[in-house]
């Protein structure tokens, strides 16, 4: 699992491969209830692209997943599912 900075609750990776290239994506849950991801890597490249919000949680919702990173990272991985992308298998 990739390291959190300190205002991150938890971090996840997507990837996808195509004849094209390989794409990864960096997707957070920050402290604050922001939801948020960018492009992290093209073709093992690191990139430097702006973060993308995808939501904001709530109250409640910010203090269920901030005093549990393991129900942080399975909010994560369903929002990046609902969006199309494809979680990286070793993800704790």
């Amino acid at each position: 699992m990739p390291r959190l900075a300190a205002r991150e609750i938890s971090r996840i990776e997507t990837a996808y491969r195509s004849d094209l290239g390989t794409l990864s994506w960096a997707w957070v849950v920050r402290a604050d209830g922001e939801v948020q991801y960018r492009l992290s890597q093209v073709d093992g490249r690191r990139e430097r692209n702006p973060w993308q919000s995808v939501c904001h949680l709530t109250t409640v919702e910010r203090r269920a997943v901030g005093s549990d990173q393991a129900r942080a990272t399975d909010l994560l991985i369903r929002l990046a599912r609902e969006r199309g992308h494809f979680p990286v298998v070793n993800r704790r």
